[in-house]
């Protein structure tokens, strides 16, 4: 991973498990927030409480369209986690088994300090409150229900004190400190440095490696124009599944403002819409107190075969716009009713 952001230094490296994509590093993390203005969604829960779904962590799950936007930039790399691991040597095995049992170790010191810091508090207090006495009364009682006797604690050697110590297991979160994890593109792989390629700096490129195929469709097609457009126009965006649309629209960070639109891609100039498809989206938007967008994409495919063959070709790395995107917004006016 060191050679990887070495060679990129300016890119966001995402991270492809499953077909999803995420985030791992809080700097990454701000970096698309402040460079790129995209947000994408919390995804990671509390390792002690993994059932609750409120205070959420890394890594941060990008929706596709931000992914495509990224990779359109020439800000991010896209990796196949599933490919990016390959036998350790035995220098990175050993250095990494190393790593855990000083993390072992440094636990068990910390507990033991922390023992031995109650232990002196609560004698300290005993002695206050009754004299020696009173600590000889608690030592006694201690003695005959069969329990440690205090004082022969700090007398047992140091290593056999802390081997009996229990510690806590880390698995860790990200791949990247993991031994054998050797991310590798096919200019890297070019100049020698590793052999395998198995991270994409294109959409050519991931796409004819069958890793990332979005956007394939004309309607992926269109849900990319309308985000590209609206980021364009300093908008934010994050879905809109909660609100009943595509996408939903921030005038600008999420942390700073409500959004003001739900967003609706409509896949070509010709896509019929019943009317009352129009009204019960004039209605949605008014309840949940926004403006809905009907957002028209017009982006000159006139099918998904030739959507692939541009894919092929690279004609989508360029920063030349999807298409013409035109809005209509929609509220309930009500008229009485």
């Amino acid at each position: 991973m060191d050679a990887l952001r070495a060679r990129y230094p300016d890119r966001i490296p995402i991270h492809l498990s499953n077909g999803i994509a995420y985030l791992w590093e809080v700097s990454d993390v701000e970096q698309a927030r402040t460079q790129h203005h995209l947000c994408g969604l919390l995804s990671g829960t509390l390792p002690l409480i993994p059932q609750q779904n409120v205070f959420l962590g890394l890594p941060l799950r990008l929706i596709p369209e931000e992914v495509v936007y990224l990779l359109r930039q020439n800000a991010a790399i896209l990796i196949d986690e599933a490919q990016a691991f390959v036998t350790p040597t035995f220098e990175e095995r050993e250095a990494f088994l190393q790593r855990q049992e000083q993390d072992i170790h440094q636990q068990k010191e910390r507990t033991l300090a922390q023992q031995q810091e109650q232990r002196e508090r609560i004698e300290a207090k005993l002695r206050s409150d009754g004299g020696n006495g009173a600590l000889e009364r608690r030592r006694a009682r201690q003695a005959a229900k069969g329990q440690v006797d205090a004082p022969a604690v700090p007398e047992m050697p140091a290593s056999e004190a802390l081997e009996r110590l229990p510690y806590v297991h880390y698995t860790p979160g990200p791949s990247t400190t993991l031994p054998g994890y050797r991310p590798c593109t096919q200019a890297m792989a070019e100049s020698g440095t590793e052999a395998h390629v198995n991270a994409y700096t294109s959409l050519q490129e991931a796409y004819q490696a069958g890793v990332w195929t979005y956007p394939e469709t004309l309607e992926q097609r269109a849900r990319c124009a309308v985000f590209e457009d609206l980021h364009e126009r300093g908008y934010f965006m994050s879905t809109g599944l909660r609100f009943g649309g595509d996408f939903v629209v921030y005038p600008g960070d999420p942390l700073r403002y409500h959004s003001h639109y739900t967003a609706a891609v409509l896949a070509t100039p010709e896509q019929p819409m019943a009317a009352y498809h129009i009204v019960a989206s004039g209605r949605l938007g008014t309840a949940v107190k926004k403006s809905h967008l009907l957002c028209q994409a017009n982006t000159r495919i006139v099918n998904e075969e030739e959507a692939r063959e541009r894919r092929i070709a690279g004609l989508d790395d360029t920063n030349e716009r999807w298409g013409d995107v035109e809005y209509w917004s929609l509220a309930w006016a009500g008229f009485g009713t």
